[in-house]
C-alpha cells in the first residue's frame, strides 16, 4: 500500500493541502463552503493560520479582502510538486480564484489532469487540456462541464473563445469527443465578476448560440468585482 504523503497532517489539514494543490489556492470562506460546511469560517481561519505557521501554506493578500493561501515548501515536497510560493499575478489569481468560487457554489470539484485522463481515456487527446473541467450534474445524464473565466474582455471575444474550444473538440481525432459534443454532453460555464457583465455575456451568447452546447453565465460580485476595478484604473 502506498503511504499517504500527508499522513503527518490531521484530516482537515490534509484536505486543505489537497484542495490547494487542485485549485492553486484557497481562502477560508471558499474552503468552508466547498469542503467544511459544519465548521465556521473562523475555525477555518485558525486552521489555515496554524498550517501557515508550520510552513505548509504561504499567505498572501487578496485585494484588501481576506488572504489567500498557496502551498508552502513542506507541502510541495510531500506531493512532489514544483510551484512558486510567491504571490500569484493578477491574471492567474483571478483564474484560480474564480474557478474555486464556482466550485464552492456548486459543491463540485474540477478534475486534475491525471483524474480526467484516468476517468475519460477515450476523451483524452495529447495536447488537449483538461483544465477547469468538471462533472456538470445540472443535466440528466450529467455533462462534461468547462469553467471559463472572464478576464474583463469584450463579450464577443468570450463568445469566440468558447466557440474555438468547441470547434477544436469537433476537430479532434477522438470519436468520443465528437459524440460528446453532438449529443449535448458538453457545457460551458462562464464565470464573471459583475451582474452587468453577466447580462452582457448572456446576451452575446444568445445572439450567437452554439449548437448542442449549453452555455451559462454566473457572477460573483462580492468576491470578484475588485479584480475588474483594478483592470479599469
Amino acid at each position: 500500500m502506498t503511504p499517504d504523503p500527508l499522513e503527518s497532517l490531521s484530516g482537515p489539514a490534509a484536505q486543505v493541502v489537497r484542495d490547494v494543490a487542485r485549485y492553486g489556492l484557497v481562502t477560508a470562506k471558499a474552503e468552508q463552503r466547498l469542503r467544511f460546511p459544519d465548521l465556521t469560517e473562523d475555525a477555518l481561519r485558525k486552521l489555515l493560520a496554524r498550517m501557515t505557521e508550520r510552513g505548509w501554506l504561504v499567505r498572501h493578500p487578496l485585494h484588501g479582502q481576506e488572504p489567500y493561501f498557496v502551498l508552502g515548501p513542506p507541502a510541495l515536497a510531500a506531493l512532489g510538486l514544483r510551484r512558486p510560493t510567491k504571490a500569484l499575478g493578477h491574471q492567474a489569481l483571478l483564474e484560480h480564484y474564480a474557478v474555486l468560487l464556482a466550485c464552492a457554489r456548486r459543491g463540485c470539484d474540477v478534475f486534475t489532469e491525471d483524474e480526467f485522463r484516468a476517468r475519460f481515456p477515450d476523451l483524452s487527446e495529447p495536447g488537449l487540456s483538461a483544465k477547469n473541467l468538471f462533472r456538470d450534474a445540472t443535466a440528466d445524464p450529467p455533462r462534461l462541464g468547462w469553467f471559463v473565466v472572464d478576464h474583463d474582455k469584450l463579450s464577443s471575444r468570450m463568445v469566440g473563445k468558447v466557440g474555438r474550444r468547441v470547434a477544436r473538440l469537433l476537430a479532434s481525432d477522438r470519436p468520443g469527443l465528437h459524440r460528446l459534443v453532438l449529443a449535448g454532453g458538453f457545457s460551458a460555464h462562464v464565470v464573471t465578476a459583475s451582474e452587468g457583465k453577466r447580462q452582457n455575456l448572456q446576451a452575446a451568447f444568445a445572439r450567437k448560440p452554439l449548437r448542442n452546447v449549453a452555455v451559462t453565465v454566473e457572477a460573483h460580485p462580492d468576491d470578484l468585482e475588485d479584480f475588474f476595478l483594478v483592470n479599469r484604473r
